[in-house]
């Protein structure tokens, strides 16, 4: 189970760093195989005694875990495989870098001919603006999410939008 924790074994590739401040806020691991449920115990207590996955501040730090059966139609050379499914803060980097770039595209104007041509964005691009907007929106989530008063941070947000 901490193979799944590695960073060559994420799909998302970020310049992650472990001094950032960036942590888990939920993670299923699916265990498919040959497993010793008393193995899974011990790999959950060597991950919490190491601390090889640093969860939020304000909420539970616990990795849910689901075993089950190979599949008796598909032929695999592995006794186990492992699929981690998880949010992390980290994920806000790639938005952020997101952003920039279209930032940059925004500015020089670049390829907006192309949505003009649509009769949705023939009087502005307002719809485009929207969704940058809401980007942002979730990298100031994520990055919230990070500090210990993320829940009273979301109760001003509602306060926020709501007047």
């Amino acid at each position: 189970m901490r193979r799944l924790l590695q960073p060559k074994n994420m799909m998302v590739s970020n310049a992650y760093d472990r001094n950032s401040g960036h942590c888990y806020i939920s993670i299923l691991n699916i265990i498919q195989g040959e497993v010793d449920p008393t193995q899974v115990h011990k790999s959950l207590m060597r991950i919490r005694e190491r601390k090889l996955a640093q969860f939020i501040p304000w909420g539970p730090a616990s990795i849910q875990v689901a075993l089950s059966r190979k599949s008796p139609y598909i032929t695999t050379a592995h006794r186990v495989s492992g699929l981690m499914l998880a949010n992390h803060t980290s994920i806000s980097m790639l938005f952020e870098r997101t952003l920039k770039q279209y930032d940059k595209l925004r500015k020089r104007e670049a390829f907006l001919e192309q949505f003009r041509k649509e009769d949705m964005f023939k009087d502005n691009l307002d719809e485009l603006d929207n969704s940058r907007e809401t980007v942002q929106q979730l990298v100031d989530e994520y990055v919230a999410a990070t500090s210990k008063d993320y829940l009273t941070w979301g109760m001003e947000q509602v306060f926020i939008f709501s007047n």
